[in-house]
């Protein structure tokens, strides 16, 4: 099925409970989940940021759907491991403070895969190895499902508004920045319509890399696919092909469905 040839279904009303993002910065990723989730969705929304305090935006009562984004300690992939004493503290100050209880939450880890402030490729191997489910990782003392944006989560905004973007590279996110300030994109103008071009994006790369289907009981093989695939370009082309998996969360709590037509 070509990319442009299928429906993407926004399920608007869909309850998804206590939703946890663990992002990398303390600037981007939260602005462009704020655009997902209260833009386009109108689901409560918290978070605590590096240097900044608690803030809730969209608030509402009986709530059904809180999502909550947080930083790690550092901008660093490294800082999610399971005995990391920061987020550790910041998940009692959450179920103490906020009435957010991880244990219950579908956590998704938002990192870039800049090969300048990521350096360590065995971690990032033993965490795609290992945070495979939102939910449940058997018997992992940390949760979640680890989602890369290759070079950095720029990949993402880029996919909103320009079409076969797998087949550009880009070797930095530094250099993805430029290139978006240079095409005048920007996150803030996401829109219900754009993040559909989005979720197009991301399939065609993954039929391109090998006919991948996201098999979301279990991520890891299709993740560890797409890390290799990317890792061959960096290798081969000194840059990586752009693409972010952010929208994989969005198909696992069930938030968008693709439908062929008919």
């Amino acid at each position: 099925m070509e990319s442009r040839d299928m429906n993407v279904r926004i399920n608007k009303e869909k309850s998804i409970g206590k939703v946890l993002y663990i992002v990398e910065g303390n600037k981007t990723e939260a602005l462009i989940l704020y655009y997902i989730f209260c833009k386009i969705y109108d689901y409560q929304f918290e978070s605590i940021l590096r240097g900044k305090s608690y803030h809730k935006y969209n608030s509402k009562e009986n709530i059904m759907s809180q999502v909550f984004v947080i930083n790690t300690e550092e901008s660093n992939i490294k800082t999610i491991d399971k005995d990391n004493d920061f987020l550790n503290n910041l998940y009692i100050t959450l179920f103490e403070q906020y009435d957010f209880n991880v244990d219950n939450a579908a956590i998704y880890y938002l990192f870039d895969r800049d090969y300048q402030s990521n350096t360590d490729v065995l971690f990032i191997n033993k965490m795609i190895s290992t945070l495979g489910n939102a939910r449940d990782n058997g018997g992992y003392d940390r949760q979640g499902l680890l989602l890369l944006s290759y070079p950095a989560i720029e990949s993402f905004t880029l996919s909103n508004f320009e079409h076969h973007v797998f087949e550009e590279r880009k070797e930095t996110g530094k250099e993805l920045k430029q290139y978006l300030h240079s095409r005048h994109i920007n996150h803030q103008n996401i829109t219900e319509e754009s993040l559909m071009c989005a979720v197009r994006e991301l399939w065609e790369a993954l039929q391109k890399i090998g006919k991948l289907n996201l098999d979301l009981d279990d991520f890891r093989e299709v993740n560890k696919k797409i890390f290799d695939f990317e890792e061959k370009e960096m290798e081969s082309n000194k840059a990586y092909r752009i693409l972010s998996l952010l929208c994989v969360s969005l198909f696992d709590l069930g938030l968008l469905e693709i439908e062929e037509e008919t």
